[in-house]
């Protein structure tokens, strides 16, 4: 598909959600299967279910022990233990809407989307210069029996409704998964009716023999679909561009594996195995739907993709498997027709994504019936790494009410937005503060506290030209519309280059208090500020003293075991990360060192402090890093970086 292009309010609000009208069928699986850990690749160590074959098998065939080609029966079949009558009745259902006039009809998923690709396809001449060798594919009339056309009915008013794309079976202990390019479901737009037909054969059958569907339609179940939340977000990651769905039973009561066989085996793929010398890719084009079958050696693109040169895999072929060890029915199942350009832009060139530890974690999410991934609040790192500012107070009406920290961002662009916590270490969707504009982009330094005498924090902000604004009381309503001026232009407050309130020994329990650091490295203590502007002054560091220039990031918080005044966490431009412990009382020579010079720490943007969650101690650090990764260390204490929760993914490009 079509990249989309940074727009900061789009990317976080306009996330599309997967709305699949199916009817809702009761779970068939046993217990998941224990894991182990797979050799790494650089750094990662995929945790894989017992009995798959581990990342680091040879580049080449990997035979698979052959269960026999599934022989589709051609009269009563006796139905999977568990099975109900009401999910044998969803099945008919659905089968008396997806008709073989029907299913030889329906479109191409990709070709409904061609107007999105945005991007003439390379030549031949070059595709073929850096794949190497294309291969000749050919129809396989008799079909295979792990893999089928996966069908939806968009709901979209599109002019051709029913759609479909290629799918796998997948083996697993609920004999029900399937696999396919998450592309096909993720389009913005609601589905219904959507079905797995495993080895159809577009009207191609012998006498005696089932047709069409020799082995049935599973009816994909209400919300059972797994997708990485990269890829639901508005700026999909084509890293992970596969899915995972569970389906119900066939009309006669059958189960997915119980009706074709054992599923194709799902096999890790290490970086550098990405090359492998004999695949097997199949897939249904449009037209007649009679599936392709083509067996090349693949390439690594891009050190993340899977490649192969295979003629006349035309849309519709999207989400179709990358088989090796194929007997004619299953093999060991390395890849799925997607991912680069949603599986390429010429017939004669696919992709995939490379099966590492995502897909098995969606996997497993299959599994053990875990909740899917939901589209992240937080937008993605596309958007993150437009943020200039963070810091953090309690300004929602509901976070005053239960003493809960919440995130303030000034973006690239001039706007300024509000993030709610959510009292579980997370923040939920963004309110708009400030629209884009110049005007907030002049602002120098930024910083939250309580100046006000109130439960509802505030915004202290040094402008480029000197002045100092109080911004009282933001919240949802009020936003940024009650400014106090403490001080207007002038020369002093230019050289302020950051701004940290807490509750640094003013004599009272607000975080009313103001640490400056100056453009000639002195740091001063401004104690009691408030509507009325500065107070007392005191001096913590002398100017130009050859420490204090090195400084990054300064946040308030409560680190220190003991209670009272806050301390002062410190990140250093060398990658030394210190708390300076109560530094109303001790100055800066009650250090706490979390991390060395030359620390990952002199990588990171911005950082900053709040109460997320476990109480309501402001010790919950937020740190943004390189590609938009956006990080909190929950309950970080003087010795020690708190526990390490991901809250947006760095973006891959």
């Amino acid at each position: 598909m079509k990249r989309i292009p940074w727009v900061r309010a789009a990317a976080v609000g306009g996330c599309a959600s997967i709305v699949l009208a199916v009817p809702a069928l009761a779970a068939h699986q046993a217990s998941p299967p224990a894991a182990r850990t797979a050799p790494a690749d650089q750094g990662a160590q995929p945790s894989l279910p017992r009995g798959f074959r581990a990342p680091d098998v040879p580049a080449g065939v990997a035979t698979v022990p052959s269960s026999g080609p599934a022989t589709p029966s051609s009269g009563p079949v006796k139905p999977s233990k568990g099975v109900t009558q009401e999910e044998i009745r969803k099945a008919q259902e659905l089968e008396r809407y997806w008709t073989p006039e029907r299913i030889r009809a329906a479109v191409p998923v990709d070709a409904v989307r061609a107007g999105e690709k945005g991007q003439d396809p390379p030549s031949s001449a070059d595709v073929a210069g850096r794949s190497g060798v294309f291969a000749p594919s050919h129809q396989v009339a008799s079909g295979a029996a792990t893999v089928g056309v996966f069908l939806i009915r968009s709901e979209d008013g599109s002019a051709t409704p029913n759609q479909f794309c290629s799918a796998s079976a997948v083996t697993s202990p609920t004999k029900s998964l399937v696999l396919t390019a998450a592309h096909c479901l993720k389009g913005g737009k609601s589905y219904r009716n959507v079905a797995f037909v495993p080895g159809y054969r577009g009207g191609a059958s012998q006498a005696g023999q089932p047709g069409e569907r020799p082995y049935g339609l599973f009816p994909m179940e209400l919300g059972k679909v797994w997708i990485d939340e990269r890829y639901l977000s508005s700026s999909p990651s084509d890293d992970v561009d596969f899915a995972v769905l569970r389906v119900g039973p066939n009309s006669q009561g059958q189960l997915l594996e119980d009706a074709v066989g054992r599923g194709n085996t799902l096999t890790a793929v290490r970086a550098a195995d990405l090359a492998r010398r004999e695949v097997t890719l199949m897939g249904y084009p449009g037209g007649q739907k009679t599936p392709l079958q083509c067996t090349n050696a693949t390439r690594a693109f891009q050190g993340r993709f899977m490649e192969i040169s295979c003629a006349g895999f035309s849309t519709g072929v999207s989400g179709g498997p990358f088989l090796e060890g194929f007997d004619g029915s299953r093999g060991n199942l390395v890849g799925a027709i997607g991912g680069y350009k949603t599986g390429g832009l010429q017939d004669d060139v696919s992709y995939s994504s490379q099966f590492d530890n995502d897909v098995f974690r969606l996997y497993q999410q299959a599994v053990t019936d875990a909740a899917p991934d939901t589209v992240n609040p937080l937008g993605d790192a596309t958007t993150w790494q437009h943020a200039s500012t963070v810091l953090t107070g309690r300004f929602h009406s509901e976070s005053v009410r239960n003493n809960t920290g919440d995130l303030i961002v000034r973006w690239s662009d001039g706007e300024v937005s509000l993030y709610p916590g959510n009292r579980a270490y997370g923040l939920r969707k963004d309110i708009q503060l400030v629209k884009k504009g110049p005007v907030w982009k002049k602002a120098k330094a930024v910083t939250a506290g309580e100046f006000t005498g109130n439960s509802t924090d505030d915004l202290l902000v040094s402008w480029d030209d000197g002045k100092l604004t109080l911004y009282k009381d933001v919240n949802e309503t009020n936003k940024l519309t009650q400014a106090i001026q403490l001080k207007g232009p002038n020369g002093t407050w230019t050289h302020a280059e950051s701004i940290t309130a807490g509750r640094f020994g003013g004599g009272n329990t607000r975080r009313d208090d103001l640490v400056v650091r100056w453009s000639d490295a002195e740091m001063t203590l401004y104690t009691n500020v408030d509507g009325r502007g500065l107070h007392a002054e005191k001096q913590l560091a002398k100017r130009k003293n050859t420490t204090w220039s090195h400084a990054r990031d300064s946040v308030a918080g409560n680190f220190a075991a003991t209670a009272g005044d806050q301390d002062l966490f410190v990140r250093w431009s060398d990658g030394e990360v210190t708390v300076y412990e109560n530094i109303a009382a001790k100055g800066f020579k009650a250090e706490h060192r979390l991390r060395p010079a030359k620390s990952a720490w002199r990588y990171s943007n911005l950082v900053t402090a709040g109460a997320f969650g476990g109480g309501t101690r402001q010790d919950d650090l937020i740190a943004l890093w390189p590609g938009g990764k956006l990080v909190m260390y929950g309950d970080t204490t003087a010795k020690a970086l708190g526990l390490e929760r991901l809250l947006v993914p760095a973006r891959i490009s």
